[in-house]
């Protein structure tokens, strides 16, 4: 297995976190890991950009058309990084209510046949009591979607054992109520 993943946001939103899941997840599954993370201002909201290589690869960074997968946790930089991705990849962009994104951007990503899916993680994470998990909220609604090349079980795992012990219980129900939503959102695409 190859894959290239971008992670992409503000500071805050659990970027570094989502990307040690990953990495940890990869060296479970015995893949070469390579990481690399780009920091603006964190502490104001600035952008952080993780690329991670799960697989035989030698550059630590993502070319633009090269990602198999992009989590964009914040709007402006999901349009700063779609760039990434590859014909035929897969954007989960978390929209904070009834955001919308640009539809000529939307048209330029289908006709790309890349798979857009948006999903208000922040309202979910706020519903089980923690702003802070919407990270993982979004990350177990795409494992739920089945969109991505992870089993469940492997990801949850890792999530457990990467948590510090009082979050865990907090992680794992963010984690499985995105798993929920997109296992509901998978069944609804095939109606």
């Amino acid at each position: 297995m190859q894959t290239q993943i971008i992670l992409a946001g503000v500071g805050g939103q659990g970027i570094l976190f989502a990307s040690k899941l990953f990495s940890e997840l990869g060296l479970k599954l015995g893949l070469n890991v390579i990481s690399s993370e780009t920091h603006g201002m964190s502490q104001r909201g600035g952008s952080v950009i993780a690329h991670l290589k799960l697989g035989d690869f030698y550059g630590p960074l993502i070319m633009e058309n090269s990602a198999d997968i992009l989590y964009s946790f914040e709007k402006n930089e999901t349009y700063k990084t779609l760039k990434f991705l590859q014909k035929s990849g897969v954007c989960f962009a978390n929209t904070v209510g009834k955001s919308t994104f640009d539809k000529k951007i939307l048209s330029h990503l289908k006709e790309k046949g890349i798979i857009f899916k948006t999903f208000d993680a922040n309202s979910e994470a706020l519903k089980i009591g923690s702003a802070l998990t919407t990270n993982i909220v979004l990350i177990g609604y795409s494992v739920g979607t089945g969109l991505i090349p992870f089993e469940c079980k492997d990801i949850k795992e890792t999530l457990e054992s990467i948590s510090k012990k009082k979050f865990i219980p907090i992680n794992m129900t963010a984690f499985d109520r995105g798993f929920q939503l997109g296992c509901a959102n998978k069944l609804n695409s095939k109606e």
